[in-house]
């Protein structure tokens, strides 16, 4: 994801320097990722160590850490993201609040854009509420819904301030895509 502060490049040498550090075997320990972010750290020492605690403040944060962890079949996961991938645009929160013919007038997202994700943000909803899907299978497709939502997002990695001019990326169709747990975090 584009996230300012990403640990991604120093993600081995923390490795190194810990494995250095610690004298039994990193495979019997458990990793406290303190800064969990979008869990690049955590997850680079997934099959490293028995456990793995992450320590988030951000709900999106908890979303795809949950996410990695996910069951769900991919057969399922496929099937809901093409039904995901049909729904209509719907004007809501998103398209309100941060789109550029919402009712605030930001430019976060194409008008297109924020009607998909509120579409799909609502469906995904729906379908949890009426126990249609599960705890599990819920984080898979918010965290599936984040990361195309940042591919289309018109920021420069820092999501609190929008760009003046759409830029080319934002300008394309949101549309989600099947990624691997692994992936979610990078």
């Amino acid at each position: 994801m584009n996230y300012l502060g990403s640990k991604k490049r120093l993600s081995g040498f923390i490795y190194k320097v810990i494995s250095n550090s610690v004298e039994q075997k990193l495979a019997d320990c458990s990793f406290c990722d303190l800064f969990a972010g979008t869990g690049i750290v955590g997850n680079y020492f997934h099959d490293k160590v028995k456990s793995i605690i992450y320590n988030v403040r951000e709900y999106y944060s908890f979303v795809i850490n949950s996410a990695f962890f996910s069951n769900v079949s991919e057969e399922k996961y496929r099937g809901m993201l093409a039904e995901l991938n049909q729904l209509d645009g719907r004007e809501g929160f998103i398209f309100n609040q941060y789109s550029e013919c919402g009712t605030a007038g930001r430019l976060y997202f194409s008008s297109e854009n924020g009607q998909k994700i509120d579409a799909i943000r609502m469906h995904i909803e729906r379908r949890f509420q009426s126990f249609e899907i599960d705890q599990n299978f819920y984080m898979l497709l918010l965290a599936t819904l984040l990361k195309a939502v940042d591919k289309v997002a018109n920021t420069a990695s820092v999501h609190c301030a929008y760009l003046k001019t759409v830029k080319t990326t934002a300008t394309k169709n949101l549309h989600l895509l099947a990624v691997k747990r692994t992936e979610l975090s990078s």
